[in-house]
């Protein structure tokens, strides 16, 4: 089979004929019939020092967003059977930590990553475990199954931030950001401000559901949030940008009582100018890492097949597999959202 392979602990991947991977006992054999680009791949593809933590061994076969058909299944495979459709979850947990055995699994101390510690779905093949892998719909079209994995974090802020007609921010609109304005937007937010400096993206989100679009580059973003918010602030915000001043600043247009959702990866020290904001605000600060397995996968479903979440503005290329080095060009540029590969 043809796959994109990380050999070298340098920028860019190889594409190249590799072994259809075997099948374990509790393994289930994917034809993959689309893989999205996540930030992750950026980091493999560009090769920095994140990687060092993350990756075991090369080479490896990256990619986790992913949905297919199942070609074959391994001997005490008890869910799934050929011709199923599915999804893949990236987080495998031991299932034995203290987490794991304390209804925690998204967080698991042994965490196993498809794509990242074992071979992914940049391939036409894939194989992995029966415990992470989901049965979709049939009415679920191929490109919004493979998209069901990031859609997920987010959407747990929205539903945790009970975002029903209060007012939302959300501060980066790539394709996390742009999921959680249209999940905002699918369940009644009133107001829901899109933050980002590229004004493409700021256009997408005003197509997922933004009914404000602030570039902080070009405006003071805490004194027109509080004139929109008769000087109350937002109930939630749902950080996904990874910028620590960002997210330092939120405070300042954060309603007293309010929500914070922090999901994307802080690359710097977070500096607040005073504690006050959080103490006299009782604010609460939320981190998310992964999905509810599966009822975070149940509720983007849902969502999706109602009609209430569109996604498709934030699907902005799409590549056969061999030309990935188009995709993630475009995606390492800034200019495209979401990109999508088709082995």
């Amino acid at each position: 089979m043809k796959a994109i392979v990380k050999n070298r602990k340098e920028e860019g991947f190889d594409y190249q004929e590799v072994e259809i991977p075997e099948v374990g006992l509790k393994d289930v054999l994917i034809r993959v019939k689309v893989a999205g680009i996540c930030g992750s791949d950026l980091n493999f593809y560009e090769w920095n020092s994140w990687c060092e933590g993350i990756v075991n061994r090369l080479p490896f076969i990256p990619g986790h967003e992913c949905s297919g058909e199942v070609v074959k299944v391994g001997r005490q495979v008890k869910l799934f059977r050929e011709k199923d459709r599915v999804s893949v979850e990236t987080h495998l947990p031991c299932g034995k930590c203290f987490q794991c055995r304390n209804g925690q699994p998204n967080i698991c101390q042994n965490m196993e990553l498809f794509g990242h510690t074992f071979n992914g779905c940049f391939a036409e093949y894939c194989s992995v475990p029966e415990a992470i892998v989901e049965k979709i719909p049939d009415e679920l079209p191929w490109e919004y199954a493979a998209l069901l994995e990031p859609i997920g974090i987010p959407l747990r802020g929205v539903w945790e931030g009970q975002v029903g007609g209060d007012s939302v921010a959300v501060i980066g609109c790539g394709p996390i950001g742009q999921f959680a304005i249209g999940v905002s937007s699918a369940m009644g937010a009133s107001q829901i401000f899109g933050l980002d400096v590229s004004e493409k993206r700021l256009t997408i989100a005003r197509k997922m559901g933004a009914t404000h679009l602030l570039n902080p580059a070009k405006e003071s973003v805490i004194e027109i949030i509080m004139d929109l918010t008769h000087q109350n602030g937002v109930g939630v915000i749902i950080e996904a940008s990874g910028d620590s001043k960002a997210l330092s600043n939120s405070f300042k247009y954060l309603r007293k009582g309010g929500k914070v959702f922090v999901i994307g990866n802080i690359k710097e020290p977070l500096v607040l100018d005073g504690i006050a904001d959080i103490v006299n605000k009782e604010v609460t600060i939320r981190g998310l890492h992964g999905r509810e397995f599966f009822k975070t996968w149940w509720l983007a479903e849902s969502l999706l097949l109602s009609g209430k979440l569109k996604i498709d503005p934030v699907i902005t290329h799409k590549f056969p597999l061999k030309e990935f080095n188009k995709g993630f060009q475009l995606a390492t540029s800034g200019k495209a959202c979401k990109v999508l590969l088709f082995p």
